[in-house]
């Protein structure tokens, strides 16, 4: 399988446009247009009857506080995962998503399966097409140290739906109930970060 995008190229910068939050006057964060990236993929294996999609970031701080001495966050302190978009039961004759199709008031559309839940929920109810569902893009801490990778996946599978998921489902419920059913899958990579000192590098 392969994965790109009109967007973006591999480990390039994710533009503002499709990021939650941007550095704006003044130097504080503030909200993005929040835009999803244009994605298109091909080659999916024989007997793939559905597709998963997803935005993984696995550099998510631990600890907010653990400033050093030049007020970052250390690039070395532990993180974390950060589920930023799931989609499951995607049709495999869809191809490919539009930047843009999964914004504001379009983020459960019919066509492409069903959204889950993402991180920006902080484990709270919301509701279809609120923050927090569907797809809601990259938002790091401006005094982090370490930039954000953002792995955007097409996963195949031999299933024509995943099981049991519940109305408000998660990354994790997909991924249990994947297991033992993926064909193959594809990743693209690309980087954010609202720290003025590496935006620059």
């Amino acid at each position: 399988m392969e994965i790109s995008s009109r967007t973006f190229y591999e480990g390039e910068m994710i533009p503002e446009r499709c990021a939650y939050g941007r550095i704006g006057a003044g130097g504080k964060t503030v909200g993005s247009d929040n835009r999803n990236p244009h994605l298109a993929w091909s080659d999916v294996p024989e007997g793939t009857k559905s597709l998963v999609l997803c935005c993984i970031d696995d550099d998510v701080p631990t600890n907010l506080e653990e400033r050093d001495a030049t007020g970052e966050l250390p690039a070395s302190q532990p993180r974390r995962r950060f589920i930023h978009w799931v989609q499951a039961n995607v049709s495999p004759e869809v191809t490919e998503v539009a930047e843009g199709a999964l914004e504001h008031g379009k983020k459960t559309p019919a066509a492409l399966g069903r959204a889950g839940v993402n991180d920006y929920s902080r484990g709270e109810k919301v509701k279809p097409g609120e923050v927090g569902t569907g797809y809601d893009g990259p938002c790091p801490p401006f005094f982090d140290a370490r930039r954000h990778y953002y792995r955007f996946q097409v996963i195949a599978l031999d299933i024509p739906q995943i099981p049991d998921l519940p109305k408000a489902f998660t990354w994790n419920d997909v991924d249990q109930a994947m297991k033992g059913h993926v064909l193959g899958t594809a990743e693209l990579v690309g980087r954010y970060t609202l720290n003025p000192r590496l935006r620059g590098a």
